[in-house]
Parts: structure tokens; C-alpha cells; sequence
């Protein structure tokens, strides 16, 4: 871990520098490769700012805190980086990190086909008639019913022109 500290307006200190840095070793568990940290701690009027940049295998986090006292202010950003760590942690185990090679080359492949949204729904028995009736009632644009005449499975959906269109598979 690289870790560059810059003061703005403020008498460099080596305690401060040394209290980040073992503040940063802790977060260290949640990044992975080579790791740049750039840190500002700087002072405006009474406000001491800490302000944290990290860059992690392309993946930037941010956080800028202001307290009264500097050590506060640097555990209020430190606190706010590691919830964005755990978060982006959680992230990358819920989708799978897409970084590495071969989860990049199996993403690929299920993006090319099809979203396929799946819905179970109860299919009624009726006749022919009230199931157009049931779509000139409005709110549904297909209905699958079973006839009651025949017990065979039935589409009945509306065109484009307003006919309806009777859809009657042949299940061999």
C-alpha cells in the first residue's frame, strides 16, 4: 500500500501522519492488488478537514470528513471509507467479481441471449366466449385457459387490429 499524506494549511506532524497510516493498515483486508492512497489533512478557519482518495485495482473511493479536531475528523472519514469498502465488498461477492478473467469471459456468454422473465399464473377453465369476454373487460392483453368443452389448452390475445386470435397448440 502506497500512502501519500499532503497538509494544507497545517504544521506537518509526523504523530498525524503515523495515526493515518495505522488507521489505513486496517482497511487493507478489503482491497486487493496494488493499492494508492492519497490523504489531505488541511485546516479552514476552525474546521480541520480530512479528505481520503484510495485507488484500487481501477476502483476509486472517496471520502472527505470536517470536525473541530483533526483526530475526530479522521475517524469520521476512515469510518466512512470502510463502510464504502463493505459495501463494495458485498457488491462484488453478490454479482461476482467481474475483474478476473474468467468471470469476465462467462458474463459475456449469458449477456448474448435472451432476458427471459417467468411468471406462473393459474390457467382457468372456460369456454370460448367467456374468455373473450374476459379480455374485452380489459386489463389483460393474453389470456391461456383451459377449454371446457374439449379440456384442451387454449391462447386467445388480442391483435394489433383489434380481431381476436384463438391460439389452440397440438400437444402430441
Amino acid at each position: 500500500m502506497q500512502v501519500s499524506v499532503t497538509f494544507r494549511q497545517i504544521d506537518p506532524s509526523e504523530a498525524l501522519k503515523n495515526y493515518v497510516t495505522d488507521r489505513l493498515k486496517k482497511l487493507k483486508r478489503y482491497l486487493e492488488g496494488p493499492v494508492e492512497v492519497h490523504v489531505v489533512l488541511g485546516l479552514e478557519k476552525f474546521r480541520h478537514l480530512a479528505d481520503i482518495t484510495i485507488n484500487s485495482n481501477g476502483r476509486v473511493i472517496k471520502g472527505r470528513e470536517e470536525n473541530v479536531d483533526m483526530y475526530a475528523a479522521i475517524d469520521l472519514v476512515m469510518d466512512k471509507i470502510d463502510m464504502q469498502l463493505k459495501k463494495l465488498r458485498e457488491r462484488l461477492r453478490d454479482k461476482g467479481d467481474r475483474s478476473r478473467p474468467g468471470a469476465a469471459a462467462s458474463s459475456v456468454e449469458e449477456a448474448e441471449g435472451p432476458q427471459i422473465r417467468r411468471r406462473r399464473v393459474e390457467v382457468p377453465a372456460l369456454q370460448v366466449d367467456d374468455a373473450v369476454e374476459m379480455l374485452q373487460g380489459g386489463g389483460r392483453e393474453v389470456l391461456v385457459f383451459t377449454d371446457v368443452a374439449t379440456g384442451g389448452l387454449k391462447v386467445l390475445y388480442r391483435r394489433q387490429d383489434g380481431v381476436f386470435q384463438l391460439v389452440e397448440p397440438d400437444l402430441r
